[in-house]
């Protein structure tokens, strides 16, 4: 762990910077990923039992998660509109209820292994594959998922399948050999044998010019014609294994990756002519390095190919050649994964089973000849300190491996430690002199339930989000008990998932951001919070809220790069930029706010690879808008002065870090930010593939 000191701007005071990073958690392998155009959201599962859900309509931000409630993980995912489903080996087949998070439909088709699915093009027919060589079709019409046929059993596992356009044929891929099949009569209709019985066809493409492509264990791409079963055009693309293929919109890009080496080979449609015939081929067109080890699964979202695979790391790049640059998101734990008690320096670290309490290092006191600079340090200037206490492990707790822990918090004065699993809320009183952590096992109330937030504020209260009816309990801990408060009913002004959790510092306001794109407000009116309004509503994401320590003003970032800042009193924005101040989120969307309580014109806000000062302009021309009540619709007024110029906020500083996780202050001049550096990341995985990078095709 490194202190960095950093010039602020405006004030021109010095802040201490505490660069953690000793914070790692494992790789969690991505496994399958699902685009659906209609909602634009990405679902990727891991080898973890977990379903993400990712935003795709601006900046890549993950939005939603689903814990699964058995240990097997997901094998594939397949969308029909706004209908997820996923099949895995236990031999389940499931759609999600993607508002409450949890199983809508389960049904067991063949009660063996289910390696793959796919949808038809009109989204009412869905074909599983299983272990024994099964494939059902089961209808989804009427929002209903029912059984329909079953096709003739085949010699081996169906590792993957594909619909023709028509939904008449389908395609499937197993040991030795690729099968044509006829949907309506269940019988096949062709099959083609591959180069040797030992090879395993991984991955399969069914493109409207009624061509297969076929990705296979021996690293060999083979395009055949699905009328007559003939061999169009066969091609080495890779050492070993081709376990993924996709192929963009207009279908003249094939995308192809796999395991040794794990690139990602691009080819481009072109039109070949020889003598007086022209035919088209596939031909090499790009390459992409963007993985060190082997690539699982990938899909084609405008242009952009999204890929994951061993590493867990999301990496998005593009299939034009002018446009190289790539971004990589890496396997987060959705939501705080850091909480700080400001009054000891400590600092808790969430992981998937454990909880990590850590004492932050303090720096060795600078001498009075060193504080006489005879020079004035530019903006942005930093420098590395001494420590004289390095940072120091104090407490470890962990738990079973089937329990998730979904939020911690630690109190503000280090006295109380609070997570909570997906099943269970534990209580813990910490004391550092001596040592010791002892549970507060005495008179649970029933209200203290398994919370995906939990908030220790200034006034010794505890606040939990129970996730699946969006109530907000309150709670006070005395010395070997828990009392209820009250509970807030947030689901009436917030009927999606909320994702974003703010209680002010005085305790008199409450800010909540859901996924459908509502931030409402509440206040503290006597003992009860009664709700104030709602933000009006941004076609793009939140993903963060932030409030002010002495002023009733809260800001709110969004996936498409804007910052707005409003005002709860006046009911009225107070500053407002355009889309991408910041060219990085682009690439990676604003993850956090901090805001400075000596200057509430200094904004600091992060990405997942950088730190930046912004700055309010006082010297922006302003328009004046304001919030109708019944619309809630921005309007022009005269009355209300509002900037909503690009140049409200300009960038005074830039901090670059890699796969930053937190940031939140400990003091008025001192920060603490939580990294995870690449190489940590994967040093728990085999060493990567190498190869030659220089006189090699």
């Amino acid at each position: 762990m490194t202190n960095l000191v950093k010039k602020e701007p405006q004030e021109g005071g010095k802040h201490q910077l505490h660069n953690v990073r000793f914070y790692t958690i494992k790789p969690r392998g991505i496994t399958s990923l699902a685009y659906s155009k209609q909602s634009k959201c990405l679902a990727l599962s891991r080898e973890t039992p977990i379903i993400e859900l990712w935003n795709m309509e601006y900046t890549p931000y993950l939005d939603r998660t689903i814990h699964l409630s058995s240990d097997v993980a997901v094998e594939a995912l397949a969308w029909a509109g706004n209908r997820l489903f996923s099949v895995n080996l236990s031999g389940q087949l499931i759609e999600w209820d993607l508002v409450n998070l949890k199983p809508r439909y389960e049904h067991s088709p063949t009660g063996n292994s289910l390696w793959c699915l796919d949808i038809n093009a009109a989204e009412t027919e869905l074909a599983v594959g299983s272990e024994e060589g099964h494939i059902n079709i089961l209808s989804i019409e009427n929002d209903e998922l029912t059984y329909k046929s079953l096709f003739n059993k085949q010699k081996g596992r169906v590792i993957c399948l594909k619909y023709d356009k028509s939904g008449k044929k389908m395609v499937t891929g197993t040991e030795g050999c690729v099968r044509i099949w006829n949907v309506l009569k269940g019988n096949i209709l062709h099959t083609m044998t591959l180069s040797a019985k030992d090879v395993t066809v991984w991955s399969l493409l069914f493109l409207s010019d009624n061509t297969i492509v076929a990705g296979d264990s021996a690293g060999l791409v083979t395009v055949w014609n699905a009328d007559n079963a003939t061999q169009i055009h066969c091609s080495r693309v890779l050492d070993k294994n081709v376990c993924a293929l996709a192929v963009n919109e207009k279908e003249d890009r094939l995308v192809c990756s796999g395991m040794q080496p794990p690139l990602i080979r691009i080819f481009s449609k072109t039109q070949i002519k020889r003598e007086e015939s022209t035919s088209e081929r596939w031909v090499k067109f790009l390459q992409r390095d963007a993985h060190k080890h082997y690539v699982k699964s990938l899909v084609v979202i405008n242009g952009r190919i999204v890929s994951g695979g061993q590493d867990g790391i999301l990496t998005i790049t593009s299939s034009e050649r002018m446009q190289a640059h790539f971004s990589q998101h890496a396997p987060f734990l959705k939501g705080s994964v850091a909480s700080v008690a400001v009054s000891e320096k400590l600092l808790l670290l969430r992981y998937p089973n454990s909880l990590h309490l850590w004492r932050l290092g303090s720096v060795v006191p600078t001498s009075k000849e060193k504080k006489k600079m005879h020079w004035k340090p530019p903006v942005g200037h930093t420098e590395d300190l001494l420590l004289e206490n390095p940072p120091q492990k104090l407490l470890e707790l962990n738990v079973k491996e089937k329990n998730f822990i979904q939020a911690s918090a630690i109190s503000p004065d280090a006295q109380l430690i609070c997570y909570s699993t997906l099943k269970e809320v534990r209580l813990s009183r910490f004391t550092i002199d001596p040592l010791s952590v002892e549970r507060v096992l005495d008179s649970f109330p029933a209200e203290l339930k398994p919370a995906s937030h939990i908030v220790f504020t200034k006034q010794e209260k505890l606040a939990l989000l129970h996730p699946h009816n969006n109530h907000l309990s309150w709670f006070t801990v005395k010395e070997d008990s828990i009392i209820f408060q009250n509970s807030i009913d947030l689901s009436e002004h917030c009927k999606g998932v909320i994702s974003h959790l703010v209680v002010s510092s005085q305790g008199d306001y409450l800010v909540a951001g859901t996924s459908d794109h509502i931030v409402a407000v509440w206040k503290l009116q006597g003992n009860q919070y009664k709700h104030l309004l709602n933000l009006p509503r941004h076609r793009a994401a939140t993903t963060a809220v932030s409030m002010h320590e002495d002023h009733p003003q809260v800001v709110v970032a969004y996936a498409n790069g804007r910052l707005v800042e409003y005002d709860l009193v006046k009911r009225s924005f107070t500053c407002e930029t355009d889309e991408y101040l910041i060219p990085d989120t682009k690439h990676h969307c604003i993850t956090g706010i901090i805001l400075d309580p000596r200057n509430p014109n200094i904004f600091l806000v992060n990405t997942e690879e950088n730190l930046y000062v912004l700055e309010r302009n006082q010297q922006t021309e302003q328009e004046d808008y304001v919030v109708s009540n019944k619309t809630k619709k921005l309007a022009k007024d005269k009355r209300s002065s509002v900037s909503t110029s690009s140049k409200s906020l300009i960038v005074k500083m830039e901090l670059p870090r890699q796969h930053l996780v937190h940031v939140s202050r400990l003091s008025s001049n001192e920060l603490v930010n939580v990294s995870i550096s690449t190489n940590n990341l994967l040093a728990p995985l085999p060493p990567p593939f190498q190869r030659k990078k220089f006189g090699a095709s």
